[in-house]
């Protein structure tokens, strides 16, 4: 089964599971596919305080941090088949590295 891992998993506060769909002619010669995960971020509203003038911040619901959606470009190697999982890591400024871990379904 392929594997692969960017960068280190320490440091790592969230992670995430995403799946990409690829054609079998993509899965054997390999390919860039746009794909959307959500990711946290420091909440706009309250600046990551969870509250915004000693109330609790109704945007974040008090956690300090709202989902925002990423929108990536994976490269899929050459070779890969149904079932095959690799995984790699996200910053954004204002959140917290995030690991995603993708899962390929080639379509039959």
């Amino acid at each position: 089964m392929f594997r692969r891992d960017h960068g280190e998993s320490a440091g790592i506060e969230r992670s995430t599971d995403a799946e990409i769909t690829i054609s079998p002619c993509q899965a054997g010669t390999g390919a860039m596919i746009p794909l959307e995960v959500l990711v946290p971020r420091t909440c706009s509203s309250c600046g990551g305080r969870g509250e915004v003038w000693s109330e609790h911040c109704a945007h974040c619901g008090g956690d300090g941090q709202e989902l925002h959606t990423q929108r990536l470009t994976v490269a899929v190697p050459r070779g890969v088949t149904h079932g095959d999982r690799f995984s790699f890591n996200v910053s954004l400024a204002r959140g917290p590295r995030t690991r995603v871990d993708v899962r390929v379904a080639v379509m039959a």
